[in-house]
């Protein structure tokens, strides 16, 4: 079974899910409110982990029910890996949208690595403890749009928090490929983080291997730039699975990548 039609499928259902929430909202139908930041599904309340740590970095005060509803979206991090940014991030589907259209525009390459990514994240924590600001709430880019397609649907407008999207847009189609969900992001940054050895993970199977060492089709397939055949891909990797379908695709039932536990 081939994994993208199962992800687009999923990542449809994220996109019409996240407009669906504030029209039925607006029509007094509530079972499910809110939004990327932090949903209510009837009494569970699901609260993304970087939100959910900034009142005790900003105000030094622990929240036990924010901390509390951050569990269930850390422990599928921690299970499956990074899968809420390539499966259901509106903003990485919209990279993945217009990541074609840059093939021939763009100007810069910064590779992979988690130095840039960290390096971020540990400035946007510190903002947060120095001064209380709680800075992760404005770079989160699911929270983002979904906060303003909700906007939208109530009020016809939507606010300047949009152009950090348009931003994002523009420097992934001009300048460098994937930067903002390969060395930006602070959302997917965390959550690359929740790992163990046991974290769901694309992996080499060392017994068919040997017919695609150099074949390198899974690294062109991977938007991000990895190369799975070059070891371990965390923290990067999403799990998006474009290596795993193409490495199917060129070797057949020999299946040299695999997803693992």
């Amino acid at each position: 079974m081939k994994i993208a039609p199962l992800r687009k499928t999923v990542q449809i259902l994220s996109l019409a899910a996240m407009v669906a929430t504030p029209f039925l909202n607006s029509r007094g139908i509530s079972a499910v409110s809110g939004s990327f930041y932090s949903v209510s599904l009837g009494p569970l309340l699901l609260t993304d982990p970087l939100i959910a740590i900034q009142p005790l970095l900003a105000i030094l005060t622990i929240d036990r029910l924010l901390l509390a509803s951050a569990l269930i979206p850390a422990g599928i991090a921690l299970v499956l890996g990074r899968v809420f940014c390539s499966w259901v991030c509106p903003q990485n589907t919209l990279s993945e949208l217009f990541d074609p259209l840059g093939s021939r525009l763009r100007l810069f390459t910064l590779g992979s690595g988690p130095l840039i990514r960290y390096t971020v994240l540990a400035v946007i924590l510190a903002v947060t403890l120095l001064f209380g600001f709680p800075l992760a709430s404005l770079l989160s880019a699911p929270g983002i749009i979904s906060v303003q397609t909700a906007r939208f649907i109530y009020e016809g407008t939507v606010g300047l928090e949009l152009a950090l999207i348009g931003a994002i847009i523009l420097t992934e189609i001009f300048l460098v490929r994937r930067v903002w969900c390969n060395h930006l992001c602070p959302v997917g940054s965390l959550l690359g983080l929740l790992r163990c050895k046991k974290t769901l993970k694309v992996v080499i199977n060392e017994a068919e291997a040997h017919p695609c060492l150099h074949c390198r089709e899974c690294a062109k397939a991977c938007q991000l730039e990895l190369n799975p055949m070059g070891g371990s891909l965390a923290p990067q990797c999403h799990n998006c699975g474009a290596c795993v379908d193409a490495c199917r695709k060129m070797t057949g039932e020999k299946r040299p990548l695999v997803f693992r536990f």
